[in-house]
């Protein structure tokens, strides 16, 4: 239901962004340019032609049995932990690459790299650490 309203809202954005298009193209209309107008409105019409046919599949397949059968079973608990904990582990291995990577800019600083960037990436570290566990914490009693 989240993504039919989603979707129902950009493709009425795309409607929108085809106005323009049509007015903004008459003789003698202030504003954009013919080419801003025209580029604005084709990519409002492959927005709502998008959505719309997205739409359209997702009515067709809500008939389906065996599609609502699958959509339970992935909005699961034990699906919504699984995605939980590879998210987790996703984000802990990128922060580690990142103070890694840190490390190493800070050893090649005689390359011509300059000490910041080292700096900034271990600030990236230590603050996923402390927002972590601060928010850890907070769940935790939020519980």
């Amino acid at each position: 239901m989240k993504k039919q309203v989603i979707l129902m809202s950009l493709a009425i954005a795309g409607l929108l962004c085809c106005i323009p298009m049509f007015v903004l193209n008459a003789p003698g209309a202030p504003g954009l340019s013919g080419g801003a107008a025209s580029l604005l409105g084709m990519a409002g019409a492959v927005l709502f032609g998008t959505c719309a046919g997205t739409l359209l599949q997702l009515k067709r397949l809500s008939r389906d049995p065996d599609y609502r059968q699958r959509q339970k079973a992935q909005c699961g608990e034990r699906y919504q932990a699984i995605r939980d904990r590879v998210g987790y582990l996703a984000g802990f291995w990128t922060v580690g690459l990142v103070v890694v990577s840190g490390l190493i800019f800070q050893s090649f600083e005689r390359f011509g790299i300059p000490d910041w960037v080292g700096w900034v990436f271990i600030g990236i570290y230590l603050f996923y650490t402390l927002a972590f566990l601060g928010l850890y914490k907070w769940l935790q009693r939020k519980m």
